[in-house]
């Protein structure tokens, strides 16, 4: 398993508890439907912090111990798919939603 911790800021004037439900099923549709880590995705956790607009979040990949060996889990490269993501959605058609993709963090979890 290679676990990354990523948070980022969410910018809404719905609830908190939205921000948490709604980035769960952008995450996971986004990383199951990515051509590079789609078939590495497990899941997606999000857990909102009390009653402001940050959310974090934790995203799962597991590799089969054979393509351990071919490659390896960029970090980069999960922040980049989401980062590519933040920049192509558009701010009237995300309502509440829209997340300013300057606020993206991510880091590997040990």
């Amino acid at each position: 398993r290679a676990p990354v911790s990523v948070s980022a800021e969410l910018f809404s004037s719905s609830s908190p508890d939205c921000h948490s439900s709604c980035l769960f099923r952008i995450l996971t549709k986004l990383y199951e439907s990515s051509h590079a880590l789609g078939r590495f995705f497990s899941n997606a956790e999000t857990f909102h912090l009390g009653e402001s607009a940050v959310v974090q979040y934790k995203l799962t990949f597991i590799f089969p111990e054979e393509e351990l060996r071919n490659s390896t889990l960029s970090t980069e490269i999960v922040y980049n798919v989401f980062r590519q993501f933040l920049y192509d959605q558009n701010e009237e058609e995300s309502g509440t939603m829209f997340i300013l993709p300057s606020s993206l963090k991510m880091h590997t979890m040990h």
